[in-house]
């Protein structure tokens, strides 16, 4: 029977992931990559004549500390060999007991045995395949006191490191993590590697890092990973390779038993190689795993693994537990799944069942019911970055063809998961109805998963097939581990501190937040426009509405001083919002109408009282601007303030000019000033060959952005995101048309051909919020929102949404500065993917970016500005952008009044 299939293969450019499988016949269990880089690393260190350890390893061990957030890094060669070097410094007594889960690799019971000590069993939940501090307590009991405990983190979900601990009555200090399946995973907010005294990961080459082999050990004892840096290689006080370095010497001595047990500069030249990719695979494990629960919620008899704790899942391993009412048996299933060219494997075979463990390790009376009923059940399905999305619905397809009949369709759930993951939070009368309302009608576009309820009597079933996972305080590990995108409150009567604590756990998460009443009128479509693009996106648009950001992109945002420009526009606010959620140290706002400064900070606080976060200011005062980040020091900027009404701005082009244009450069210029590390611009699809003032102005900040990168201290980094049309925004498209409904006057259109790009707030935001992760420098990047869309076509399905079957349209002719059809990109500029499988990024061909004469050439168009000269302004910016008109078209009376849309529908 072949159970683990391994696929090892070449590539031929060094691309963000692995080149995906093309179709084939199998479809292996693991595949091992080694990028180009890597390759070329390796050869650069086999021609250097130094390939045992030395320089290299010393550079990997910094650059994998600073990965983790961890002080110190020792370099080893296998994750095995680290767990017996950290249990070695803990200089523990001779025959001390260990705690070790029974359901893990078998290296690591042999660790313990090297070292000197002795195993003692832990058992398992089934639920999770990692122990409960219940089960600690209880080989706690057995062994008396341990002297220290190694913790899995299975398959790279987090374990609860802390409560672990506190149940084995031990103190950090004596918690050795094994984090073989774990790089990249993190325990609440805090990166595994940087938790408890030691941590030991694995290079093994089907690991998330893969290497072909090696280890690693972090810590932040300074003492504790001299230790280990001694016994690595027989307990020398010295590297060999430093010898012939400034103040070197041959001389060493050896003071306590050691191991050969060091990494080469091979292997930590790939690591080095290897490290920089790593963020984009494990962003494609996260959408793998994604596909898979999605497709797999259908079947019932398999269920994924749940998360024992909240935090970031490194997804090592996708695996499932095949259950009884699968009718079909683990072992059977494997070989059938074979037979088709499907390959899976076991992780892994509980260490009580095997020989030599049954008489070295201590196992509690009563054996380890939860991981003998666990065993039998486990089944890891292929999950690598270079595995296909068809790859995933064929395993997939297989799963639910080879289940027995009953199984194949649970009872709510007669279509697989389309819409945002949703989770309901009240499992009363009202949220059970929302539950059912939602599952029955898919174009809301919301799928619900689950739900959370106060009241223990609610939280003992599931509830209509939905499970019901806890109180409200659970919010954000549920939000965690079921990947939840959107959080329905469906408690009417909820306290509004209680309200806040859930959006808040909510949207650190990265979820959005919607509240019952305003759903409830949507369902009975009694709605305006924000209510109605949370809801009917996928048919106003023709497409779903997508989940743009990760729980990553916490990591630019927490403990930093954040400032958002533009903060009272609804974009800037819905910014504030989520950009709060994810825990900066302070958050800035900054906009030139107090009014709305003081509404969003009611919003965000529910007091206007913390004056010293207010920032009056308009960006065109360059003093006041320089002034405000000297004194601020902010060190990641949203810049959302804009002038961007297309009809008003072709009648004041000036204003345009000194908001848009000189606006940018001035908070540009400060920024680069006081060493921000994040500038991020938010810019419209109109700058794409720009023939509008907003789309002239709005090119010319994205050239100053782009301009002022290559002139910025090292660690500064500036980008920019275009937008299309925001619905929910204020003045969009659908709040207009509502409102022109509602008073039964004509819907005004431009043109009966005119399309546009129609996104979200959720996904704008989203869209500024993942470009601040993922920037390098110069960017701009756009969301992938598949093909434009008539507006006739939305106003005609948002007129039936509410009743209205035959709406009156009335034409009124494009307006000067509009385009019957916009775009995304340039005719000077080409797209290219990102590790972001929905935003892409647009960059200049054939040299096409900013001149570097770019500020002396925007003085003459300040001046034109001063002098309120529009005609001037046109010539200048003509003069800039080529393709842009000189002369401005002939305007009607009030014509850029004619119908109320600021962004040109």
């Amino acid at each position: 029977m072949k159970v683990h299939g391994l696929h090892p293969r070449r590539e031929p450019d060094d691309g963000a992931r692995p080149a995906e499988h093309p179709a084939q016949q199998d479809v292996p269990f693991a595949s091992t990559w080694i990028s180009p880089s890597a390759r070329r690393a390796a050869e650069r260190v086999l021609a250097s004549g130094w390939v045992t350890t030395g320089p290299e390893t010393e550079l990997f061990e910094n650059e994998f500390a600073a990965y983790v957030s961890a002080a110190h890094a020792v370099a080893v060669s296998s994750c095995t060999a680290a767990l017996e070097l950290a249990l070695r410094a803990l200089r523990l007594p001779a025959g001390g007991t260990v705690l070790v889960p029974a359901v893990t690799f078998c290296g690591v019971a042999q660790a313990v045995l090297h070292a000197g000590l002795r195993p003692v069993l832990v058992d398992v939940d089934p639920r999770t395949a990692m122990p409960t501090p219940a089960a600690v307590a209880r080989a706690v009991r057995v062994c008396g006191c341990p002297q220290a405990m190694v913790v899995l983190h299975y398959a790279g979900a987090p374990a609860p490191v802390a409560e672990l601990a506190r149940a084995a009555r031990l103190p950090l200090t004596h918690v050795v993590e094994d984090a073989a399946h774990a790089l990249g995973t993190s325990v609440g907010d805090r990166p595994v590697g940087s938790v408890s005294r030691a941590t030991c990961f694995s290079f093994y080459a089907t690991k998330n890092l893969p290497i072909g082999e090696g280890g690693m050990v972090t810590t932040d004892d300074p003492e504790f990973a001299e230790r280990i840096r001694r016994t690595r290689l027989h307990g020398m006080s010295a590297d060999a390779w430093r010898r012939d370095l400034p103040g070197g010497s041959w001389r060493y001595t050896v003071e306590e038993a050691g191991l050969k047990a060091n990494m080469t500069d091979v292997q930590a030249a790939i690591g080095r190689a290897q490290l920089r990719h790593l963020d984009n695979w494990q962003r494609r494990r996260e959408a793998l795993a994604a596909r898979y629960t999605t497709a797999l919620a259908a079947v019932r008899g398999l269920e994924p693994l749940e998360a024992a704790t909240p935090g970031r899942h490194a997804r090592h391993l996708y695996v499932v537990r095949v259950l009884e009412e699968y009718g079909t048996g683990r072992d059977e299933l494997v070989e059938r799944l074979s037979e088709h060219g499907i390959h899976t494997s076991v992780h892994f075979i509980p260490l009580h069942h095997m020989p030599y463990f049954q008489g070295t390790a201590i196992i509690p009376p009563g054996d380890l019911p939860g991981a003998d009923a666990l065993y039998p059940q486990l089944l890891s399905l292929p999950l690598y970055p270079g595995l296909t999305e068809r790859a995933v619905d064929r395993v997939c397809a297989e799963l639910a063809r080879l289940a027995a009949p009953s199984a194949t369709v649970r009872p709510r759930e007669r279509r697989p998961l389309h819409g945002l993951r949703t989770l309901v939070v009240g499992a009363g009368e009202a949220g059970q109805a929302l539950a059912r309302d939602l599952a029955r009608t898919p174009e809301f576009g919301l799928d619900p998963v689950c739900f959370l309820d106060d009241d223990p009597a609610k939280r003992a079933d599931a509830t209509g097939d939905l499970p019901v996972l806890g109180g409200l305080d659970e919010t954000r590990a549920a939000v965690s581990a079921y990947r939840i995108e959107v959080v329905v409150v469906a408690i009417p009567g909820l306290a509004p501190d209680r309200f806040h604590q859930v959006a808040r756990d909510a949207e650190a998460e990265g979820a959005n937040v919607r509240y019952l009443p305003s759903f409830i009128a949507a369902l009975r479509r009694d709605v305006v426009g924000s209510d109605m693009r949370s809801l009917d996106v996928r048919e106003l648009i023709g497409r779903a509405e997508v989940h743009v950001v990760s729980p990553e992109a916490r990591s630019t945002i927490v403990g930093r001083r954040v400032l958002v420009t533009g903060a009272g526009g609804s974009i800037g606010s819905e910014l504030c919002h989520q950009v709060r959620a994810f825990g900066p140290s302070r958050l800035f706002l900054l906009d030139h109408d107090e009014s709305n400064l003081h509404r969003l900070q009611l919003e965000l606080y529910g007091d206007a009282l913390r004056g010293d976060d207010i920032v009056i200011s308009d960006i065109r005062d360059r003093a006041r601007i320089d002034q405000i980040f000297r004194e601020l020091r902010p060190e990641v900027v949203f810049h959302a303030a804009a002038h961007k009404h297309l009809p008003l701005l072709e009648l004041h082009p000036c204003e345009g000019v000194k908001s848009n244009v000189r606006g940018t450069e001035n908070l540009v210029r400060a920024a680069a000033a006081v060493g921000t590390a994040r500038f991020v611009l938010i810019s419209t699809d109109k700058a794409a060959d720009p023939v509008s003032v907003l789309g002239a102005t709005k090119r010319l900040s994205e050239l100053i952005v782009q301009h002022g990168q290559r002139e910025v201290p090292p660690g500064t980094v500036f980008s920019a995101v275009r937008f299309g049309n925001v619905l929910g925004s204020r003045g969009s498209l659908l709040s207009v048309v509502a409102e022109q409904l509602g008073r039964g006057t004509p819907v005004t259109v431009t043109h009966p051909d005119v399309t546009r790009f129609f996104m979200t707030v959720e996904e704008a935001v989203g869209l500024v919020l993942e470009a601040a992760r993922m920037a390098r420098g110069g960017e701009v990047f756009v969301l992938d929102m598949s093909s434009p869309v008539r507006i006739v076509d939305i106003v005609r399905k948002f007129a039936r949404s509410v009743h209205v079957p035959d709406v009156d349209i009335r034409f009124t002719g494009l307006r000067p500065g509009e385009k019957l059809n916009e775009t995304l990109f340039s005719s000077r500029e080409r797209q290219t993917r990102t590790a972001h499988p929905r935003i892409l990024a647009a960059r200049p061909v054939n040299g096409d970016g900013p001149p570097a004469a770019l500020p002396e050439r925007l003085h003459a168009l300040y001046a034109a500005a001063d002098r309120n000269d529009p005609g001037e302004v046109r010539r200048v910016l003509a003069g800039l952008l080529p393709g842009f008109p000189v002369s401005a078209p002939a305007h009607r009376p009030h014509d850029g009044m004619a119908d109320p849309y600021p962004d040109g529908f």
